[in-house]
């Protein structure tokens, strides 16, 4: 049995496997790769012809700097780079037609390598040309100048007209060499010389000089008109052309030979086609004798997924039914502060309505006419709701209210949440993720268990300087509250006054310790264990759920983090929490179909 499943294993990886042959020999021709090589060859010839033309620009002076001449040289390495590593993607190495392209760009290197040696000896003998070309009038007035100096000379006339003809024909020829005024221009040369000899010194050397500059134009002329010459017969063009037809004609044969494999592919789907109908039909008379013994299975599963369902509300129900009882103390101290809050608001808003009554009375006064008006008792009014208005001023009534206000809202706020926490322990409804100061949330726990915690238990801050870490807020301040809370009850009954002291300090690199020590009666050794479970309490019914210290756990395991508790009877206990500086908040629980309806 086991040699049939390996030898039927083999044959569908066999298929497969030239399936897979196929279809990769079929999409073996590159489009892309063929568009970059004819885009790349029409780019290098059309920059080929631009720098011809920028060269005869540069040679007839039009260009006034040799930047266009250089500027191609960057681009047309890149362009040869890109055609070589294109021709290496697309036809690989060691084939015919990769070899044949080989020797055509190798053909085309040469030639473009010959052409770049010619323009940098073009642009050095063209630079010579030019400097001789610019300074020969700067050195034909020095030397009129220098003729008409000396005193008593003879033949400063024909010197002059001598050096005109020279000049003019030399200038013409840098721009158009022609062979006749080559010629003349030796002559002229010659004659101007003839007729300085018999001059001073100084009129000679500026004579040479001019003569010089003016064989320099000729010699670099010469010179420039052998390297255009060169340049015009090389074959740069005519490899790239005959580049373009290699590669067309091995992209022509590409694809004829995927045409033969894509015929190919054809026949081997068909034949595919056909073992797969055949397979089909068996596999439906397979599935035509299992088809009753699913209906039965299906149903069966049914009845489980039924099942379940009532064992999940039964438990759930269960677990409610534990929570409603004690609910009252959970939500106890934020009700007790709202409370007292609004009692004590009510004691402020005495000398408030005091002041308003006599600030009514004093307008009602000054509607009185004036005539009639008994200026006396208006002003005591007046005397008395300045002094009214003060008392409330210096005694911050205004601002202790306004602070009674926020504080009972976030009592309120409170309260919803420890709701919200309660009323589904195995599911805590997280808040959005934020940056969180956990010195500032025991600030704020403190604030809230304030009238708890008033004369009966003294706090003691140990804080150290520890990073803000991301988190949920309002789940961990319930965390802080629940285990302030415990604290406080855990001291409750002493005649002496209790101390609870609030440590923080960094735990390595990436972890904030908080703790809450105690020093109350302490948690006994064979309850310490169960202190974390669902519904686990030691207090009398009404004064604690046992779902405080489970949601606590809860709450700091979605965190990323551990709680830790160290107790010791009769001496208190240290409930240690440590938090990740950055957040490792899980998604609440997720629950299937099954569950949610429960």
């Amino acid at each position: 049995m086991n040699k049939t499943r390996i030898g039927y294993a083999l044959a569908v990886i066999a298929l497969i496997a030239v399936l897979g042959f196929l279809i990769a020999k079929t999409r073996a021709v590159n489009f892309d790769a063929n568009t970059k090589v004819v885009a790349t060859l029409r780019d290098l010839k059309q920059l080929d012809a631009e720098w011809n033309v920028d060269v005869l620009r540069s040679k007839t002076g039009l260009n006034n700097s040799y930047d266009p001449v250089a500027s191609p040289l960057p681009l047309i390495d890149s362009l040869d780079s890109q055609l070589q590593n294109t021709t290496q993607a697309f036809f690989g190495t060691g084939s015919g037609d990769s070899e044949r392209l080989e020797a055509l760009l190798a053909a085309h290197k040469t030639a473009m390598d010959k052409k770049i040696a010619l323009i940098e000896q073009f642009k050095s003998q063209n630079a010579i040309l030019r400097n001789s070309s610019r300074f020969l009038p700067v050195a034909a007035t020095d030397l009129i100048e220098t003729v008409r100096a000396e005193p008593a000379t003879s033949g400063t006339a024909q010197i002059e007209q001598s050096l005109n003809r020279v000049l003019t024909d030399a200038m013409s020829y840098a721009l158009t060499p022609e062979e006749d005024l080559k010629a003349r221009i030796e002559a002229g040369a010659q004659a101007l010389q003839q007729q300085v000899e018999p001059m001073p010194e100084a009129v000679r050397e500026r004579a040479n000089t001019l003569v010089a500059h003016v064989n320099t134009i000729l010699k670099q002329q010469q010179i420039g008109d052998g390297l255009l010459g060169e340049l015009a017969v090389l074959p740069v063009a005519s490899t790239i052309d005959a580049l373009a037809e290699g590669y067309a004609q091995a992209h022509d044969q590409r694809l004829q030979t995927q045409q033969k494999y894509a015929q190919a592919l054809m026949v081997y789907s068909v034949l595919l086609l056909l073992l797969l109908g055949y397979i089909g039909w068996r596999l439906f008379k397979s599935y035509r004798l299992l088809n009753s013994t699913h209906s039965a299975l299906q149903k069966s599963n049914a009845e489980l997924k039924e099942s379940q369902v009532y064992m999940v509300q039964s438990e759930k129900m269960s677990a409610l039914g534990q929570m409603v009882a004690g609910i009252a103390h959970e939500i106890n101290t934020p009700l007790a502060y709202v409370k007292g809050t609004i009692d004590v608001l009510a004691e402020q808003l005495m000398p408030v309505k005091k002041l308003a009554l006599r600030c009514q009375q004093f307008t009602e006064s000054m509607r009185i006419p004036a005539g009639e008006r008994d200026n006396t008792a208006t002003k005591g009014q007046l005397l008395e709701v300045e002094e009214l208005s003060n008392d409330l001023i210096k005694e911050g009534v205004l601002t202790d209210v306004e602070t009674m206000l926020k504080d009972g809202v976030h009592g309120i706020e409170q309260i919803s949440e420890i709701v919200l926490n309660l009323k589904n322990f195995s599911r805590l409804d997280r808040a959005r993720v934020s940056e969180f100061g956990v010195q500032d949330g025991l600030e704020s726990t403190l604030l809230l268990a304030r009238n708890m915690l008033k004369n009966s238990v003294e706090i003691r801050k140990e804080f150290q300087a520890v990073p803000k870490i991301q988190c949920s807020p309002s789940q961990i301040n319930q965390v802080f509250l629940n285990l302030i809370s415990n604290a406080a009850q855990a001291m409750e009954g002493r005649a002496e006054k209790g101390l609870i002291t609030l440590r923080t300090l960094p735990e390595g690199e990436d972890m904030v310790r908080v703790e809450v020590q105690d020093n109350g009666s302490g948690i006994p050794a064979d309850v310490l264990p169960r202190i974390f479970d669902p519904f686990f309490t030691t207090k009398d019914i009404g004064k604690g759920t046992g779902m405080g210290l489970s949601i606590s756990f809860k709450i700091i395991e979605q965190h990323g983090g551990k709680i830790l508790v160290d107790s010791e009877p009769g001496s208190g206990t240290v409930f240690s929490i440590l938090l990740p500086v950055r957040a490792k908040v899980e998604a609440a629980v997720l629950m299937d179909d099954q569950l949610e309806m429960a």
